[in-house]
């Protein structure tokens, strides 16, 4: 007579091993170092572009934002977002909520992707970066067509480019990506290379994708945007120049294997059942 129990812990232990060396949960994300005083509400239509379609000529979209007229009624930007609230900067648009001068953190080993949504109103030829195989690799620059996204909330970008997403396993801590401005100047998601403003150079922002969030300024979620600012000064406090949307994704066949590993043991289990 089979052992149901031993066979089983069998069959999850070859799942267990079959998924080795990756992450075998989707692991969150975290925004940190949010002081209140650096609560921001970003978008600034700039010569934005939304929606985007890939290839099509023009600065991008950005960040969500969303803009306004003079009688409070949304004319165009982005669909509203849970997570998005009224710009103070550049009144009267609103845009999604998060902070300046803080860092993104993942918090259990995961997987990654990272996609382009464009470089809004800039003019200078930034880029994008992630450490991966240990070294600095250029993911996406002023070139790079950005990735689509549907006209109705929720709004998932779609990346049929092909050189838009990309996705790498990472472990827990500081998520390694930098941005590199057309000046040369760097800022890093290292917890001490983003500047609280624009005044002392080039910064980037972070908030999460308002569209997963249930409410503003939220600081734990499973996709973020990040949003360069590429001149120093008040005057481009934007950080909608070169917008990534960075999201945590399951690791792929772990549910298959379990699958394979259950439908093998209730194969044998058939087999070696004694005929009626």
């Amino acid at each position: 007579m089979i052992n149901t129990r031993k066979t089983l812990a069998a069959a999850l232990a070859a799942v267990s091993m079959g998924a080795a060396g990756v992450a075998a949960a989707q692991a969150t994300l975290t925004i940190t170092n949010t002081s209140p005083t650096r609560e921001e509400h970003i978008g600034d239509p700039g010569g934005s572009v939304y929606p985007w379609a890939n290839g099509a000529a023009g600065p991008g979209a950005g960040i969500p934002w969303q803009s306004r007229n003079e009688q409070a009624v949304i004319t165009g930007g982005w669909p509203t977002g849970p997570g998005m609230g009224l710009d103070t900067t550049f009144t009267p648009n609103w845009g999604t909520s998060g902070w300046l001068g803080a860092y993104l953190n993942l918090d259990g080993d995961s997987r990654l992707s990272f996609q382009y949504m464009g470089k809004g109103d800039s003019s200078l030829p930034n880029y994008f970066q992630v450490f991966v195989g240990g070294v600095w690799t250029t993911l996406f620059n002023a070139d790079t067509a950005p990735c689509g996204a549907s006209g109705a909330a929720p709004v998932t970008p779609d990346c049929t480019g092909g050189v838009n997403e990309f996705t790498f396993a990472f472990t827990a801590g500081y998520v390694p990506f930098r941005y590199v401005t057309g000046n040369a100047v760097v800022v890093t998601n290292d917890g001490t290379s983003n500047p609280p403003d624009t005044s002392a150079g080039p910064g980037f922002f972070l908030g999460l994708d308002p569209y997963l969030a249930t409410g503003q300024h939220q600081a734990t979620g499973l996709a973020a945007y990040a949003g360069l600012t590429d001149l120093p000064g008040a005057g481009d406090h934007d950080f909608q120049d070169f917008g990534v949307r960075i999201s945590s994704v399951p690791e792929p066949g772990t549910l298959a294997l379990m699958g394979l590993a259950l439908g093998g043991l209730g194969l044998r289990r058939r087999r070696l059942m004694p005929a009626a």
